[in-house]
């Protein structure tokens, strides 16, 4: 798992997993990663990075420290979270420390697996062995694995994480149009649908599935654009809320995906702003209907009470032409914030954000009060059903009334 100082890390965009396009060439010096674009990156002109480090000949040296000497983008594409977690662990059992390894080491271990289109080669991915399709046997396994206790089905988790990020537990697994499941630590089969399954991390509700099936629900009736989801029954207890993937459009097709932090290269754990997410979005898409979308989801992410909203959680997709889009909103569910506040801040207020607040960023972006308005309206309207969305997801009575008590104390302070 180890490489040479100085062996290249080879970098291909799998916008189709059949011919996977050279992209660039990786290596480290002195703990710093320089990166070389290949000739067809240059040749089209397609900015990969989305901000920095431009499609240019010669080596471009990562710009910050913050992302394990790598640059910004292609650190998206490591473990994190749940992912770095089952990572570690299985790697201690082979004898080796995760955090011994480089930046280009680590990436070397997502191989193909990871989020978006970019593949890592030499590829050093452990094996294993899928033992099991029932999902209810993989949130138990998660949940003993949180517990500091070793499983089964350790291995397996590891697999079907792929790249996976955030806290909570989940896999990777393919749905067909009857309603077949496989799963596999590969690419999904022919003829299924890419989705994520998340089960229950300690910290969470008991009903986090129904929680996160509610708020994804309300954001689409808020205007925001969701991907494809569905609650999926458990044998006992509240269901698994499962989500498209929207970086696998379809079998053996991928989009090339980056986050604001590895955009712009800013830390998820480090504030930021509204501001930086939507002046972010206009350069990297110059699309006004996408900085429309990102204004609309800071709307719902205040009305709705989720302050998770640090830079990991927004998203950009490139396709094999170099458009870049806004992605879908995901993660979306009620999230009291570090310290009670957002992580990213309206016009400096993270705490109760107002109306004021609001509009006065719309402004400086060129959205009219009119504009504003609308998506305002259309945004409490969706939230303000909050009730009818959470009783047919099945959320607890508790966790409706939590939740129903934190919109109308945000509306207050909007207002």
């Amino acid at each position: 798992m180890r490489f040479e100082r100085g062996t290249p890390l080879n970098i291909a965009l799998a916008f189709d997993e059949r011919r996977p396009l050279p992209a660039a060439r990786l290596a480290m010096s002195e703990g710093v990663g320089q990166l070389e674009w290949s000739a067809g990156t240059i040749e089209k002109g397609l900015a990969v990075a989305a901000v920095n480090y431009p499609p240019e000949s010669g080596l471009h040296a990562a710009r910050t420290g913050h992302f394990q000497g790598l640059h910004g983008f292609l650190a998206d594409a490591l473990p994190e979270g749940w992912g770095y977690w089952l990572m570690r662990r299985r790697l201690g059992r082979m004898g080796v420390d995760i955090a011994s390894l480089t930046g280009l080491e680590q990436l070397a271990l997502v191989g193909a697996t990871g989020r978006g289109a970019l593949m890592f080669e030499p590829a050093t991915t452990p094996g294993d062995e899928v033992e099991t399709l029932d999902l209810d046997a993989l949130a138990e396994e998660a949940a003993v694995l949180l517990s500091g206790n070793d499983g089964r089905l350790g291995d397996t988790l590891a697999g079907l994480a792929g790249g996976s990020g955030g806290a909570r537990p989940k896999i990777h697994v393919g749905f067909d149009d009857n309603g077949n499941v496989s799963i596999g630590s590969g690419e999904i089969v022919p003829g299924h649908a890419a989705w994520i399954v998340k089960f229950r991390a300690l910290e969470d509700p008991a009903d986090i599935g129904p929680l996160e099936s509610a708020y994804a629900s309300m954001a689409q009736a808020a205007g925001l654009n969701v991907p494809e989801h569905k609650l999926i029954p458990a044998k006992e207890g509240p269901g698994y809320f499962a989500t498209r993937r929207f970086d696998r459009p379809s079998p053996q097709a991928r989009l090339h995906m980056v986050s604001l932090s590895g955009a712009i290269e800013s830390p998820p754990q480090m504030p930021s702003s509204y501001d930086t997410l939507l002046r972010a979005t206009r350069a990297i898409t110059r699309d006004t209907s996408d900085v429309m979308a990102a204004f609309r989801r800071m709307v719902f992410n205040v009305l709705a009470h989720n302050r998770d909203d640090h830079t990991r959680q927004h998203a950009y997709l490139m396709d094999e032409s170099g458009n870049w889009r806004l992605s879908p909103s995901y993660d979306l569910t009620y999230a009291p914030g570090p310290g009670g506040e957002h992580y990213l801040d309206i016009e400096g207020e993270g705490r109760k954000p107002t109306r004021d607040h609001v509009e006065k960023l719309g402004a400086r972006h060129g959205i009219s009060r009119k504009q504003m308005r609308l998506i305002t309206d259309e945004v409490k309207e969706a939230v303000g059903k909050w009730t009818t969305f959470a009783r047919a997801a099945g959320v607890s009575p508790g966790s409706l009334k939590q939740v129903r008590d934190a919109h109308v104390r945000v509306a207050r302070d909007f207002q």
